[in-house]
This record gives C-alpha cells, structure tokens and sequence, in this order.
C-alpha cells in the first residue's frame, strides 16, 4: 500500500517538476514575465555593480595566504552585519580600506 501511495505523490509531482526545470529564473526572464513591475534599467545596472561588489567581497575573503590577514578574520561575520546596514559596494569599499590599513600597521 505504501509503495502505491508513494508512486502516486510522485507521478503527481511530475508535472510540477517539469515545469520547473524548463523554467528559467533569470532576472531577465522574470522581468519578462512581469513586465509591468520590472525594475528600471539603472535599478538594474545598480544592482548588477551590487552584485560584482558581493563577488568582490568573496574575494577578500578566501585569497590564498602566505601569512596571517587580519581582515579575513573578522571579515566573515562582520561582512553580513554591514550588509544588513550598507549596500554591497559600501561594504566592499569598507573592508578594502581596513585590510589595507591594517596591513600598513603591521609594516
């Protein structure tokens, strides 16, 4: 009886599976859809160069290391509180100039 219930959910499930994948989810194919409510192009613009920033922030994060870096230490929790304040870039901009700080004081 189980095995016929569970081949039924998932020969429901089926169809929804499908419609999914063939879906695309792309910010562009979403706005398509959505035509009416799409963000303007400099939101979008705006939030592709937030977007780079986020990229960017990754970075400074996991860069190989030869020696200690101060600022990937912290930068882990530290990142999400700013962000939950600031724009990605603003955040980018913060911890650039603090690593390079702290990386003058240990010179």
């Amino acid at each position: 009886m189980r095995s016929k219930a569970l081949f039924a959910a998932v020969l429901l499930s089926f169809p929804f599976l499908s419609v999914a994948q063939e879906q695309d989810f792309s910010y562009d194919s979403v706005a398509e859809r959505f035509a009416a409510t799409r963000l303007d192009a400099k939101s979008v613009e705006d939030a592709r160069m937030h977007g780079e920033c986020l990229v960017g922030l990754k970075h400074l994060i996991f860069i190989k290391r030869d020696h200690f870096d101060p600022v990937a230490e912290w930068i882990n929790y530290r990142t999400i509180s700013l962000l939950e304040q600031f724009p990605p870039c603003n955040v980018l901009i913060m911890m650039e100039v603090a690593k390079a700080k702290l990386m003058d004081d240990e010179e």
